[in-house]
């Protein structure tokens, strides 16, 4: 077993990485109407800054601890994004709730695992556009596009178990909460491993 040392302690508090175990948690905060935030900037920033730190002073696996809402799909993106291009193995563990943009977040890891208590939550999302009519309109169209990004990325992971699974069977299920357990997570294909 590693030996902490006081500063490892103190960052693990200060930042949810622990650098001797190349581990990183990402959990929610209570926000200012007492809900639960997910991913917004600066948690984003912060687990995009620790995951390169990781990446950089290594190429052991990296293992990243999530507990989330979910959060807003461009920050959440970001996360992905950098988590498909590091050169570490990423293993995330769900812990409690995996939701919305985090399910998004984890089909990016190497390898997906849910703790045996934690829900699994996909859905299409949040828009929230108003303005004028035609900036209404370009979002919707952009959203439409993000829908079928968001589609393409369970679907990819989906059919490696069921090759005939298509885009509409997951527009079926995101139209409402589609709240599953693990073992649900599991045989679809969108984790690999119940604890």
């Amino acid at each position: 077993m590693k030996q902490y040392i006081r500063a490892d302690i103190e960052i693990f508090h200060d930042c949810g990485i622990l650098i001797p175990n190349r581990t990183i948690y990402f959990g929610s905060e209570i926000e200012d109407e007492g809900e639960e935030g997910g991913v917004d900037f600066a948690s984003s920033k912060k687990v995009i800054k620790n995951l390169l730190y990781l990446d950089n002073k290594g190429d052991e696996p990296i293992t990243l601890y999530w507990n989330s809402p979910g959060g807003c799909v461009f920050r959440g993106m970001a996360i992905y994004d950098v988590i498909k291009g590091l050169r570490s193995k990423v293993i995330m563990i769900g812990l409690g709730m995996v939701r919305s943009m985090g399910t998004i977040i984890m089909q990016a890891c190497d390898e997906r695992i849910l703790s045996p208590n934690t829900d699994f939550m996909i859905h299409d999302g949040t828009s929230v556009n108003y303005g004028e009519t035609k900036t209404v309109i370009a979002w919707g169209k952009w959203d439409e596009k993000e829908l079928d990004r968001m589609y393409s990325i369970y679907l990819e992971k989906i059919q490696v178990k069921h090759p005939k699974y298509t885009k509409k069977q997951i527009s079926d299920l995101c139209t409402h909460d589609c709240i599953m357990s693990g073992a649900k997570a599991l045989e679809l294909g969108l984790v690999d491993k119940v604890l």
